[in-house]
């Protein structure tokens, strides 16, 4: 599977949100944590991306394992096992 790498400036956003659903279907994400999260800074917006920890504290955070690390280093979510808690949006530093 080939990275797809998501760049957007902050100039640029304007707060539609398309990039969270985009990267939600990319990596095939229910309900429940996101790995690129738009916050609202008034009046501007602030695209915010999961930054793939080396010692991610949103896997330590996860109650189901549901946060692992592939081969490449990426911090993934198994949309199976995850409960939608939001624990790891909670531990996560960004």
């Amino acid at each position: 599977m080939e990275k797809i790498s998501l760049v957007v400036k902050k100039k640029d956003c304007m707060g539609c949100h398309a990039c969270e659903v985009a990267c939600k279907q990319e990596h095939g994400l229910g309900v429940g944590p996101r790995l690129v999260r738009v916050i609202e800074d008034s009046p501007d917006f602030t695209p915010v991306y999961c930054h793939h920890c080396p010692n991610a504290p949103c896997k330590a955070a996860c109650p189901v394992d549901a946060i692992y690390r592939n081969d490449r280093g990426i911090v993934l979510i198994d949309k199976q096992r995850c409960i939608g808690c939001k624990d790891c949006m909670e531990a996560c530093p960004v």
